[in-house]
C-alpha cells in the first residue's frame, strides 16, 4: 500500500482521505499554521474534523506542520497540496525545505498566476519552484468535500503532462463512488478549475437579476441556462488563450465544476448579491465580511489580462467575451452587473 501525505487539514484536503484509506492507503494529514485548533478538535473527536460527518480512517495520522519532518516525505509516494491559493508560496517553501526525494505533487489549490505582462497556470509556474517534484498533477472537476468524504458519487479529473502518473494517482484513489478520468492537459485543468470560480459569480448574478415574481421571486430559469452556456464558451476561449485546450471547458473541469459552484458556495453568494444590484464592496464588507471568495482573486488576475492594454491587441472585446466584462466592471470597477442579453452568442 502507498503513503499519501497531505498538506492542508482543510475539508478537501482531508475529505481526500477518505478514498485513500478505502483502498488500504497510510495517509499523513498535515495541517497548516491555520489548522492547529482544526488538528487539536480532531484529535479531541477521535478524529473527525469539525467540518465533516465521519471520523476519519484509522489509517490517518492527523499532525501539524509544526511537527512535520523531511523523515515523514521520505517515504512518502507523493504529496497532496490542499492549501488555499493564498498559501501556495508558504506550501512551496515547505516543500522546498523538507522534500529530499523527488516526488510527484498533486494541488487541489485553483488560482492564476500574473506572469510578466500576462497570466499563468500553477501547472506552468510551479514546476520551476519546487526543486524536488518529480511531476505536477491538478486536480479538477466538480467535488464537493461533504458529499466526497461522505462517499457519495464524485467524478473528478486528475491531471498532469505525463500520463503515466496521472494514471497511477488516479489507481491509488479511484473507488466505486469516486470515478477519475485522467489527461495530459494540465494547463486546461488548472485554468478551468480557476475560472469556473470567476464565471460562477456572473452565472449566479443572472439567477437573481430577473427573478420569477409569479412564484415568489424565485430564480430564473432561462437567463441562467444562457448564461451558463455563455459561461462555458468564454471559459473555452480564455483557457485556450492561457495555454491550455479549449475542450477541456466542456468536461468534468470546466462546465462539470461550473455546475457545482453554481449550486451553491461563496463565489455563488456573491453573484446572487450583485443580480440583485447590491454593491461589491457593501457585500464583501457584509455577508462575505472574512470570506474568501476565488472568483474574485481570478478576476484580479483576469483584469491584467483582459482590461489592460496589451489584452487588447489580441483582439478581446465585449462582443467576444460579455460576460466576462460584465463580471469584471462589477467587481474591478463596481459597477452594477449588467449583461446586454442581445451580446450573447446563441449556438
Amino acid at each position: 500500500m502507498a503513503k499519501i501525505v497531505i498538506l492542508g487539514a482543510g475539508v478537501m484536503g482531508t475529505a481526500l482521505t477518505v478514498p485513500a484509506t478505502d483502498n488500504g492507503h497510510d495517509v499523513l494529514l498535515v495541517g497548516t499554521p491555520l489548522d492547529r485548533k482544526v488538528i487539536a478538535e480532531m484529535h479531541r473527536r477521535g478524529g473527525s474534523h469539525p467540518k465533516l460527518d465521519e471520523p476519519c480512517s484509522r489509517l490517518v495520522t492527523a499532525i501539524s506542520v509544526d511537527d512535520l519532518g523531511s523523515e515523514h516525505l521520505e517515504g512518502a509516494d507523493i504529496v497532496i497540496v490542499g492549501v488555499s491559493s493564498p498559501g501556495i508560496g508558504w506550501a512551496v517553501d515547505v516543500l522546498n525545505n523538507l522534500m529530499v526525494n523527488r516526488l510527484p505533487v498533486a494541488f487541489v489549490t485553483k488560482g492564476l498566476a500574473v506572469r510578466g505582462e500576462g497570466l499563468a497556470t500553477y501547472a506552468e509556474t510551479l514546476p520551476p519552484q519546487l526543486r524536488q517534484m518529480h511531476a505536477f498533477i491538478g486536480i479538477g472537476g466538480p467535488c464537493i468535500a461533504r458529499e466526497l468524504a461522505n462517499r457519495q458519487p464524485t467524478a473528478s479529473i486528475y491531471a498532469c503532462k505525463d500520463l503515466q502518473v496521472a494514471e497511477r494517482f488516479a489507481a491509488l484513489m479511484r473507488t466505486d463512488y469516486y470515478r477519475l478520468s485522467v489527461t495530459t492537459d494540465d494547463t486546461g485543468v488548472e485554468a478551468c478549475a480557476a475560472l469556473k470560480n470567476f464565471f460562477a459569480i456572473g452565472v449566479s448574478a443572472m439567477q437573481t437579476q430577473y427573478p420569477d415574481k409569479k412564484r415568489g421571486g424565485g430564480q430564473s430559469k432561462n437567463p441562467t441556462a444562457a448564461a451558463f452556456t455563455q459561461a462555458t464558451l468564454e471559459m473555452a476561449r480564455l483557457c485556450e488563450r492561457l495555454g491550455g485546450h479549449p475542450a477541456t471547458a466542456f468536461g468534468l473541469a470546466g462546465l462539470g465544476d461550473l455546475h457545482v459552484t453554481v449550486g451553491g458556495g461563496r463565489n455563488s453568494r456573491l453573484g446572487h448579491g450583485l443580480g440583485r444590484n447590491q454593491n461589491f464592496t457593501d457585500l464583501m464588507s457584509n455577508e462575505l465580511a472574512g470570506e474568501t471568495v476565488e472568483g474574485v482573486d481570478t478576476a484580479r488576475a483576469l483584469a491584467t489580462m483582459v482590461l489592460s492594454n496589451a489584452a487588447n491587441t489580441m483582439d478581446d472585446s465585449a462582443d467576444y467575451f460579455p460576460l466576462t466584462f460584465a463580471i469584471l466592471e462589477s467587481l474591478i470597477r463596481q459597477r452594477p452587473f449588467v449583461l446586454d442579453f442581445a451580446s450573447l452568442i446563441v449556438r
